[in-house]
């Protein structure tokens, strides 16, 4: 009989030690999910921002002929630095690596170029037959001024 009342009490510390220590977890199970969930909507922001990004080789960019120049960015990339199938597994596109470093600044990438990394000590001699991947940059740009008017003949108005 002793000895039963004895396990029934070293029982109750255990059964209390084992209930702050399962609410403790779940409390760290929230925070996880609140972090998930704020880098959820923060990459949702970047992919709705860098979709109006445009990307060109050359220094103009069509139907705005006014910018200035944000400064150089750099990002992992496939073969060209416009392209937007697929996912970039070395880190952030060209695109998502401009909006990072500028914001919501950013209209357009111009001057852009792209360069194959050689995942080997040496240099490749053609990108698809070694190991590596992309990178490419350019400058970020920030329209100024009105768009230039539309090339399209107007229509008559009809009578």
């Amino acid at each position: 009989m002793l000895s039963s009342y004895v396990n029934r009490r070293e029982a109750i510390p255990m059964r209390l030690v084992l209930l702050v220590v399962a609410i403790v977890a779940l409390g760290g199970c929230s925070a996880v999910d609140q972090d998930v969930a704020h880098l959820q909507q923060e990459q949702d922001a970047i992919s709705a921002a860098t979709r109006k990004i445009q990307v060109v080789h050359g220094a103009t960019v069509k139907g705005h002929p006014q910018y200035i120049a944000l400064g150089r960015t750099e990002g992992y990339c496939f073969n060209r630095p416009n392209a937007t199938g697929g996912q970039v597994i070395h880190g952030d596109g060209l695109r998502a690596a401009a909006y990072r470093k500028y914001g919501d600044q950013v209209d357009a990438i111009v001057n852009t170029s792209v360069w194959f990394v050689s995942d080997d000590d040496y240099g490749a001699y053609e990108p698809y037959t070694e190991g590596g991947y992309f990178e490419c940059a350019g400058t970020a740009v920030h329209f100024t001024g009105e768009s230039a008017p539309s090339t399209q003949p107007k229509q008559p108005p009809a009578s």
